[in-house]
């Protein structure tokens, strides 16, 4: 029987007492943990990836794909130096002899792909995510571990993806929970705004249910800080104009138009009306099809679902959070609420196509963390799951690429395939303008320039079904929900 209904776990006897709502106790109860935990639980897992040595070297006979303009340039040569692609020529062309010749075999060259909504964990999930080609994440739940981890990719001390994070979520006090920062009133929106802008977080994160004083507040000094912010999509409980969310890095989840502007109503005329609204602000949308799409399927197909999940790649403790308040729930659902899911999913899709048609510029979001969605994967499901509701490959690809970049201002460096720019790249066997399900399975990964071949991809994989164990996943937790009880 799996986890979900061992009501014995370490988990689920905290949380049955009371250990996430008791803030006074928490303190007590996270002094006595953490000073009784071994000081190498604490410590980063060892077999963590070295960065490879940095290396120059011409890739010969690819096909590298414009994501501009959606098209392949065929038979192309790349020259890498520094971990950036420094020329591109016909393929063929006479190459510097001091640099090793890698042979692509006509393989597929595509701009590393980014997750523009993820919630991480786990270390291991930046490895999944570069064994599957996901070069850069943005994460949309900040805690303090995500700057120390940041950090240490930077100063390249191990492997894995870019990592860009929010800050702690923002929500206003009817409806928050523990992992959630409480906003008490616009002064204190405006001070957290410039704390996390201090701490060195990317940008601010929003939730959906602020009320509308303290998110003009939030919105307010976050222009003012120069800090960008991401936002649940429109809610149904904001009295505000949709030009009040001008200007954000993006609005996060379909779900969230569903449920606010449509008010849950399966309307086309409805909703080509929240479109034209939503037009007017340029916005920058994040789908998330992944997340609903898989309650979806628990709620409809129960364990037999579940089971067929890589389950060893999730964090355990951060699984068992997952287990006991969201996913027991659509284990429990009736038959009623797993059809209106299969309705309302169906019709996710339908507002998907219909804001690429309206030339609403989208990202590829999986909200991976969320459920049983793990790292890497859960980002080639959202964008399959794109490519299902009717966007074309080449769209698909915009969004996991340039629109990501141009989104988070780095696609001078990032997004495309140029000279000049970093190379991080995916080559695939199959061309991904035909069908992007392909790009699930590599055949090598570029970071930086680093050359990944297969075996390297698959030893990351191998490394990602180690896990945190379990004690200082809790005390990541502690550290992060402690450090707001302050603020």
């Amino acid at each position: 029987m799996l986890a979900t209904r061992n009501l014995s776990s370490p988990t689920s006897l905290l949380l049955k007492r009371g250990f996430i709502t008791g803030a006074s106790l928490l303190g007590l109860v996270a002094l006595l943990i953490l000073g009784s935990i071994p000081a190498a639980w604490l410590d980063r897992p060892q077999d963590l990836p070295p960065v490879p040595v940095a290396k120059s070297y011409v890739l010969d006979n690819v096909h590298t794909l414009d994501v501009e303009h959606g098209k392949l340039n065929r038979h192309q040569q790349l020259t890498i130096r520094a971990g950036r692609i420094t020329a591109i020529q016909p393929a063929g062309a006479a190459a510097d002899p001091a640099l090793t010749v890698i042979d692509g075999a006509g393989r597929y060259v595509t701009p590393g792909l980014t997750d523009m909504h993820v919630h991480l964990y786990d270390r291991k999930d930046l490895l999944l995510n570069l064994a599957y080609g996901v070069t850069s994440v943005r994460n949309l739940r900040g805690l303090p571990m995500h700057l120390r981890w940041r950090q240490e990719l930077r100063q390249q001390q191990w492997l894995g993806a870019n990592l860009y994070t929010a800050s702690p979520v923002l929500d206003g006090p009817r409806y928050a929970h523990a992992l959630q920062q409480v906003v008490r009133s616009p002064d204190h929106g405006r001070a957290l705004v410039k704390r996390y802008k201090a701490m060195g977080y990317d940008l601010i994160k929003a939730y959906g249910y602020l009320p509308d004083d303290i998110l003009q507040a939030v919105l307010a000094e976050a222009k003012a800080s120069n800090i960008p912010v991401a936002k649940h999509g429109p809610f149904q409980f904001s009295d505000l104009p949709v030009q009040a969310l001008a200007g954000l890095q993006s609005l996060e989840h379909v779900e969230d138009i569903f449920q606010g502007p449509l008010n849950y109503q399966f309307d086309q005329a409805l909703l080509r009306t929240a479109i034209e609204q939503l037009r007017q602000i340029d916005p920058v949308i994040t789908p998330t099809l992944a997340t609903f799409n898989q309650l979806t399927e628990i709620s409809d197909k129960k364990l037999a679902y579940v089971e067929t999940l890589p389950l060893a790649r999730f964090n355990r403790f951060f699984r068992e959070l997952n287990e006991l308040y969201v996913i027991n729930r659509w284990l429990d659902a009736k038959r009623e609420q797993a059809d209106w899911n299969i309705k309302e999913r169906d019709f996710l899709f339908t507002i998907v196509r219909e804001l690429d048609s309206a030339g609403i510029r989208l990202l590829v979001g999986s909200d991976a963390g969320t459920l049983y969605l793990t790292a890497g994967l859960a980002t080639h499901e959202e964008m399959q799951l794109l490519q299902q509701a009717g966007l074309s490959p080449a769209r698909v690809i915009q969004a996991a690429t340039i629109n990501a970049a141009r989104a988070m201002g780095i696609d001078a460096n990032n997004g495309s395939i140029a000279v000049g720019k970093i190379a991080d790249l995916v080559l695939s066997s199959h061309s991904p303008l035909e069908d992007v399900t392909g790009l699930q399975t590599p055949s090598a990964v570029i970071k930086q320039g680093h050359w990944l071949a297969e075996a390297d991809l698959e030893r990351l994989k191998k490394s990602g079904e180690n896990p945190s164990h379990w004690y200082p996943s809790l005390g990541r937790l502690l550290e992060d929900i402690l450090s707001r009880l302050l603020h």
